[in-house]
């Protein structure tokens, strides 16, 4: 969830042209040599680039089509947020990547994201009024504690190999931001950054602090930023207290004669609709929706957890398909107003921390809600699972079983 600038920033088509691209659209003649064998040799990339083309922007065939070869991805997202909606695209991406897989920003308060904690002031003052969107997940009741201190494990006479380091580059090339790398010998190591590892679990066996200390040693050699240290938190520690250290965060922000009057169960996304649309606070219950994943769209309601991924890639591949893109493209409108609503209360609350949040307090406490017994809400992450057709490699094997 980034604010409106850094998203129009990213949009395909630039404000201004680069003498390098004004070069590309003056250039005429016939093609290179070297143009020609290149197409040749990925003849299959261009059929299915051209498939992908006459199944969503017929329209715009010879428009994509008659720009040079480096520039058609750049079109064809161009083209494709005129009809549709805009694509997180990385329009340096090749062709041949681009076919294979459909860009999908997922935008969803991931469970890691929520205890990690590393979020936007406006954005942790505003968590620290919504219920615990997590309440009887399974992973609390998992231990993510460190029993032993990484930085001083014993030394070996280990040293990284040429197939090692380059497997740890392709381990961070192909994780997510928010990703895990589950060891099968019990730790856990999260990319939290394009450039830094975190260890969040481990058990304590010879195997593993051999592992972790030789992951150690290929992270200094290739300048990855490894924070491996004793931290995290028992099961009973999160069960006991899931919102206390986002709590503890919101005293240090506005002091903890404020904090102290957050109720520490907080308020339902509907209590907070009925509280706060409409009034100078609309937009508080539109955050508890995305932050409980209940707004009703795919790319706000879904994190990268609640995708399926193909053996050994540590992204979940989306499949260029009708379904996606009419889902997605129905949804936009709503997405558009739900962020822009929490965008307006973010900003708010952050032109003045304290005094604007303890508006927000005061003016949520003077209500008097009767709480309606009803069903306990708990997460089940099957009910969170990404509706969007994706790529399992189960297809493939299918095919190969024929």
């Amino acid at each position: 969830m980034r604010g409106k600038q850094l998203q129009e920033a990213q949009s395909p088509q630039p404000e201004g042209w680069a003498l390098s691209l004004l070069a590309d659209k003056l250039r005429t003649g016939p093609p290179s040599l070297t143009a020609l064998v290149d197409c040749l040799e990925d003849i299959k990339t261009i059929e299915g680039f051209l498939e992908l083309i006459r199944m969503l922007l017929p329209e715009y065939e010879d428009q994509i089509m008659s720009e040079p070869r480096n520039r058609r991805v750049y079109r064809f997202c161009y083209c494709f947020g005129i009809k549709y909606y805009p694509l997180p695209a990385n329009t340096e991406c090749p062709i041949a990547n681009w076919v294979e897989d459909m860009p999908v920003e997922l935008m969803a308060l991931s469970y890691s994201a929520y205890h990690d904690l590393e979020m936007r002031p406006g954005y942790l003052l505003l968590l620290s009024l919504v219920i615990y969107p997590y309440e009887g997940d399974v992973r609390d009741e998992e231990d993510d504690y460190v029993p032993f201190d990484p930085a001083n494990l014993p030394t070996g006479k280990y040293r990284p190999s040429a197939r090692d380091i380059a497997w740890v580059r392709n381990l961070m090339a192909n994780l997510a931001i928010g990703g895990e790398w589950i060891a099968p010998m019990g730790f856990t190591v999260v990319k939290v950054a394009e450039n830094k590892i975190e260890l969040r679990e481990a058990i304590d066996t010879p195997e593993v602090k051999e592992t972790i200390r030789r992951t150690l040693l290929i992270a200094k050699k290739v300048g990855i930023e490894a924070e491996f240290t004793r931290t995290g938190r028992t099961a009973r520690e999160k069960i006991n207290g899931a919102k206390v250290p986002l709590l503890d965060l919101v005293q240090n922000i506005v002091g903890a004669e404020l904090a102290n009057r957050i109720p520490g169960a907080g308020w339902s996304p509907g209590e907070l609709h009925q509280m706060t649309d409409n009034t100078p606070y609309d937009g508080v219950g539109n955050f508890a929706d995305w932050a409980c994943s209940e707004t009703g769209c795919i790319v706000l309601d879904s994190s990268y957890d609640n995708c399926a991924y193909q053996e050994g890639m540590g992204v979940p591949v989306f499949k260029w398909s009708e379904y996606n893109v009419n889902v997605l493209a129905s949804q936009w409108p709503k997405v558009q107003e739900v962020r822009e609503k929490i965008d307006h209360i973010v900003e708010w609350l952050e032109r003045d921390q304290i005094n604007n949040f303890r508006k927000l307090v005061e003016f949520l406490l003077k209500f008097n809600l009767e709480k309606k017994p009803g069903k306990v809400r708990i997460y089940d992450p099957i009910e969170h699972y990404c509706d969007l057709e994706q790529n399992t490699g189960e297809e493939e094997d299918d095919d190969d079983d024929d």
